[in-house]
């Protein structure tokens, strides 16, 4: 046989040996317990969607634990993640915020982002503007007159520095003329906390963290930031029909993992999220507190986030939001 015939035969010997790793790698995927991190604490949106992911996981044949890793905006969690073998069993779940507005204040999520990759949507959270029971305004319009009569004075709850609850804010200030300050906490729980002893005078929150307690009598929603109103609550009017027209904000929430995870564990995972987003538990469990499941394509979790990287630049510059690191 001649030397190009050998070759041949040793590079098809070779191929072969690669479609059979590949095929007992996907075949033996997951090998070990899957780990799903959320950055903030227990009790907000995050936590409610990586419990649902957990247990859809669960399927694939291995346990799926849900870590709380909070701090720093949801930082600490991504970089923890950022930090974690890229062999398909340790995954974030980030809200748009984290890498469609951290990126531009922060150069350690930027450094971070670098190092995650996105799986799928996993579904979008309507915001309302939510104020303590105890406060005498009962309409969107009274709380404008309210703020605008205390100018500097009154303080405002947020998730953190750079999430959704803190630029949604800042941008209800830009558009209606208020001006309110930020109080930043270590995620929604605490926040609603507070919210609800009136230690704030009001917040925009997404349904999972408030939505009992509106339902309860301890909040008031005056209004939502989507251009449509929710589902969960229609009798709330839109910010756009009040008094900011155009006015559309809303939360998105996906799955990331390390940068680099094998084909071999996409292609379990990403059918197994579309999977339990659309089933009927989660579906009803979600849409319970307003949220609608969701499920998508890497590539179309980028091109969202590239998108609304450009909507908030602008409010971010304008408020001159920084991060100290």
């Amino acid at each position: 046989m001649s030397s190009c015939n050998w070759k041949k035969v040793v590079a098809a010997a070779v191929c072969g040996l690669g479609l059979l790793a590949a095929t007992a790698q996907a075949q033996n995927y997951p090998s070990k317990p899957i780990t799903i991190v959320a950055p903030y604490p227990p009790g907000g949106a995050t936590d409610l969607y990586a419990r649902s992911v957990a247990n859809g996981l669960a399927e694939l044949g291995q346990p799926a634990v849900v870590e709380n890793r909070a701090g720093a905006s949801g930082i600490i969690g991504a970089d923890y993640v950022s930090r974690q073998p890229a062999d398909g069993h340790t995954f974030l779940i980030g809200a748009s915020s984290m890498f469609s507005i951290l990126p531009l204040l922060s150069k350690r999520m930027e450094t971070v982002y670098q190092h995650i990759e996105p799986v799928s949507i996993l579904g979008f959270n309507p915001s309302y503007v939510v104020v303590p029971a105890s406060l005498p305004v009962n309409t969107i319009q009274e709380l404008i007159a309210h703020l605008k009569a205390n100018p500097g004075k009154l303080p405002y709850g947020s998730a953190g520095i750079g999430t959704s609850q803190h630029v949604f804010m800042e941008l209800f200030k830009q558009r209606a003329g208020v001006d309110v300050f930020p109080v930043q906490y270590k995620g929604s729980g605490p926040m609603v906390v507070d919210l609800m002893a009136g230690r704030v005078v009001m917040a925009i929150e997404q349904g999972p963290a408030v939505l009992s307690h509106i339902k309860g009598g301890k909040l008031k929603a005056l209004a939502v930031t989507t251009a449509k109103r929710s589902l969960a609550l229609p009798d709330v009017p839109t910010l756009a029909e009040t008094i900011l027209p155009g006015f559309d904000a809303v939360t998105w929430f996906a799955l990331y993992a390390p940068k680099g995870i094998p084909q071999s564990a996409l292609s379990k995972v990403v059918p197994q999220v579309a999977k339990t987003m659309q089933s009927t538990e989660v579906r009803e469990r979600l849409g319970a507190v307003g949220v609608e499941p969701a499920h998508s394509t890497p590539e179309e979790v980028v091109r969202r986030q590239a998108a609304e990287t450009t909507m908030w630049k602008e409010v971010i510059s304008q408020a001159k939001i920084s991060l100290e690191e």
